[in-house]
């Protein structure tokens, strides 16, 4: 797995949790908006998981993905949102970058100047998965501020759920969304493959859900 500081060499130091570590980059993503909506991917059908009590969740998530052999942070996501929506993208400079650790947040990072690109707004750190002598200390999906140069569209995506920019705090506002309320919801919009099943709920999953820790946590130091 592709080294954090490796391909993002600022963030090294920048945090104790950043620090003296092993932090393994197991994703890139990009929260992308312009003046219309905010887009966020619809998960597979072989992500999709049941409750407890049987009712199926299907996850939302931020656009990006995995890095391939050889490839930095931005050229993974770049790659990824051409994919995904067919668009190339402009990066922005976070307020600052908000370092998660198990799903809370453990600290604000100072964004130094430079380009925008050299910064993530979100860095979430999560336990590895397997043990053994090779195991890093932590996995790691950064994640971007952007904006498309072109009007998006559903590329590899199974599916695009688009937030319009009134409508994004009442949507991050609660851990899942029933399907019949996303279809009636008049600032959510929904792009499929093919059809959800009903009585579904969508629930922010990985980015999406560290977009929806850090909003909650507003407001934020400095008043950012």
């Amino acid at each position: 797995m592709p080294d954090l500081f490796a391909s993002l060499p600022a963030l090294e130091g920048a945090h104790p949790l950043l620090t003296g570590r092993r932090v393994a980059l197991i994703g890139v993503s990009v929260l992308l908006r312009d003046d219309d909506a905010w887009y966020f991917e619809v998960q597979r059908p072989r992500y999709w998981a049941r409750r407890p009590d049987g009712v199926l969740s299907v996850g939302i998530g931020g656009i990006g993905g995995g890095l391939l052999a050889g490839e930095d942070a931005l050229t993974a996501l770049r790659r990824e949102v051409r994919e995904e929506l067919g668009v190339d993208l402009a990066l922005e400079a976070p307020p600052h970058t908000v370092l998660l650790h198990q799903w809370r947040v453990a600290g604000y990072l100072e964004v130094p100047a430079g380009p925008p690109e050299a910064w993530p707004y979100i860095v979430n750190l999560l336990p590895p998965q397997l043990g053994g002598p090779e195991t890093p200390d932590a996995l790691a999906i950064v994640t971007f501020l952007g904006r498309p140069l072109d009007r998006p569209r559903r590329g590899d995506l199974f599916g695009l759920l688009t937030v319009t920019p009134t409508a994004l705090p009442e949507f991050l506002d609660v851990s899942e969304w029933p399907l019949e309320a996303v279809q009636a919801h008049p600032g959510l919009g929904l792009d499929l493959a093919s059809e959800l099943p009903a009585g579904c709920v969508l629930r922010p999953v990985l980015t999406a859900r560290a977009f929806r820790v850090v909003m909650g946590q507003r407001p934020k130091p400095g008043g950012g």
